[in-house]
């Protein structure tokens, strides 16, 4: 994680301090000119331990070049030595750790080259001093390269969380997407049917011009009772769009306990009636074996039932519509709408409901045999799996 610019300068004041502490140490306390060497000696240190300070402020866009240019002033001035410690750690922090420890071995070799131009004591130029001399680089390295590894391992932290985020709103997405796929596909069922068998009644009593005051009653009677339903399942439909988090009681003044179950296969004659109602004759054939079939097998038939049974009166109303049912528990769970094409005019292609009819299916784990012309029927097929189920 790159520091604030505000942290970067603390740090280069830092590593600027330093260095001139070192030059402090270096030229102050006690001279570094020797017997033998010139006084302009002194000046060329103190320029250089300076000089080498400043470098410093150019070790995080270029720590190899910064240490190489400290390493090479320290051959000739003593007072760069802390300068020279701050490159080797800047060097452990920002590269590997091999590039690291090849620089400072580079350093501790060249150390022995100041003796070429200049005097030095001879408790500079003992082992024991390069032996001190190598346990601090090597202690510097190695710091340096633990706070190397704490700031991956903050990066890796940091990054993972990022990559977690961002698939937890993927999945997010993924999940709000799939609610409006299923809640366009519930309200697509629920309300085309309701709405086409207004339509149908209203339809057929604008063209009953002798109908009596009984019929127009009774078929008001029908439209505003599916106008009802059909505002009662909208309702209902919309329900999941509200946030989970508010009270449903308080909000709307229901009891989730008491809202009307989705309706299966036991509901298909009542759906029948109302068709049969609206003018289409209604076959049903149930052949279907005993035994229990699960509710989402049900639920899945009956809402294909219904959309077919609205395709037919929207698109042949008055044909006869005939519903075959045919299964077994450990088998599949076979379900045909068919109805006579229309005499005139052009078969539509297959519009979002079919398509709904194929999702519907391939959710239910089944496959779909038919969906369009066949001959001279239209004819919808599909099959689900009908698994047995346990005894309670």
């Amino acid at each position: 994680m790159p520091p604030t610019a505000f942290v970067a300068r603390l740090y280069d004041a830092g590593a600027l301090a330093v260095a001139l502490l070192g030059v402090y140490l270096a030229q102050w306390p006690e001279r570094p000119v020797l017997a033998g060497e010139a006084p302009a000696w002194w000046w060329i240190d103190l320029v250089g331990g300076v000089l080498s300070a400043l470098v410093l402020l150019a070790r995080r866009r270029a720590p190899v070049g910064s240490a190489l240019v400290v390493f090479a002033l320290t051959v000739l001035c003593t007072s760069a030595w802390l300068a020279g410690a701050v490159a080797t750690f800047s060097l452990a922090v920002r590269r590997p750790w091999p590039t690291a420890v090849a620089l400072a071995a580079l350093s501790l070799a060249i150390g022995p080259l100041q003796g070429l131009f200049r005097a030095q004591s001879d408790e500079a130029a003992s082992w024991e001093t390069f032996g001190y001399a190598v346990i601090i680089t090597a202690a510097v390295v190695a710091v340096g390269a633990a706070v190397r590894a704490r700031h991956e391992l903050l990066d890796s932290l940091v990054e993972r969380a990022e990559r977690a985020e961002t698939e937890a709103a993927l999945r997010a997405e993924a999940a709000r997407t799939a609610e409006r796929t299923r809640i366009a596909r519930e309200m697509h069922d629920v309300l085309a049917h309701r709405l086409s068998m207004v339509s149908l009644h209203a339809g057929a009593l604008a063209h009953r011009r002798s109908a009596s005051p009984e019929e127009i009653r009774d078929a008001l009677e029908v439209i505003r009772a599916g106008a009802r339903d059909a505002l009662v399942d909208l309702r209902a439909i919309l329900g999941v769009l509200r946030d989970p988090d508010t009270d449903d009681e308080a909000d709307a003044g229901v009891d989730p306990a008491q809202r009307p179950p989705q309706p299966t296969l036991a509901d298909l004659e009542r759906l029948l009636d109302g068709v049969r109602a609206a003018g289409t004759p209604v076959t049903l054939r149930d052949e279907l074996a005993e035994g229990a079939l699960p509710d989402e097998c049900g639920r899945t038939l009956y809402r294909i039932t219904q959309e077919a049974l609205t395709n037919a009166a929207r698109h042949a109303p008055g044909r006869p519509v005939e519903i075959v049912l045919r299964g077994a528990p450990g088998g599949e769970a076979e379900l045909e709408v068919s109805n006579p094409l229309p005499a005139a005019g052009p078969v539509r292609p297959p519009g979002n409901g079919l398509l709904g009819i194929t999702e519907r299916v391939d959710l239910a784990g089944g496959h779909v045999l038919a969906r369009g012309p066949d001959h001279d029927r239209f004819r919808v097929a599909v099959r689900v799996p009908w698994p047995v189920m346990e005894p309670r």
